[in-house]
């Protein structure tokens, strides 16, 4: 934190990022938050607790910038003897300006197609690049897959169909999902070893 500032704005909106949280997990976030702003310099370790904490960092550099900007406006002016006066704008003017000719026809194709879908589609993946920070390129991939699938004759993709869609808050998810999945593959892997070895040991089987 900036020298003399002792104030913080702690935002509603960051309830998200920690509403995906064990309360021991929200625990370690909060305690990271004050130490951030002490100027503890403290380090996360844990991928969910450091993802969780980026937009939150963000916001908290964003308003140290503005309140660094405000003090060096405010001693400027201070130099000059108090904040500057300002012009007064003229009302109206003497003679207004000529009117441009109302009756120009201006013509539009509506055959003409902005921003189609795979326009839509590539702006979504550009929206993934500062998740690569976080994320592999494969979970990425996965997820950006799954997430522009459409039929042929759809207008939309499937994020598109989605009431609300948090990019933030669905990689987490995402994430955790993949790695239930990975030890839930892992632990059918060792049940399918331990039952094969037992058939061999029944049979007497090398």
């Amino acid at each position: 934190m900036a020298e003399n500032k002792n104030k913080i704005v702690f935002y509603a909106d960051w309830k998200d990022s920690f509403n995906h949280l064990t309360d021991e997990e929200a625990g370690k976030l909060i305690k990271h938050f004050f130490a951030y702003v002490n100027d503890e310099n403290p380090k996360l370790e844990d991928r969910l607790l450091i993802a969780s904490w980026i937009p939150i960092e963000k916001t908290l550099k964003r308003d140290l910038k503005k309140w660094e900007q405000f003090v060096n406006k405010q001693s400027i002016n201070g130099k000059k003897g108090g904040r500057p006066k300002t012009q007064k704008t003229q009302a109206f003017l003497e003679k207004p300006k000529k009117a441009v000719n109302d009756n120009v026809n201006v013509s539009v194709n509506d055959n003409v197609k902005v921003n189609n879908i795979e326009d839509r589609k590539a702006d979504f993946k550009k929206s993934l690049f500062p998740f690569l920070e976080i994320y592999d390129k494969q979970l990425l991939k996965e997820f950006y897959e799954y997430w522009t699938e459409h039929g042929e004759k759809d207008r939309k993709f499937r994020k598109e169909k989605q009431k609300s869609f948090n990019t933030e808050l669905r990689l987490k998810t995402w994430f955790k999902n993949k790695e239930n999945w990975e030890k839930e593959k892992s632990s059918a892997k060792k049940e399918k070893l331990t039952a094969a070895q037992a058939l061999r040991q029944k049979y007497g089987i090398e």
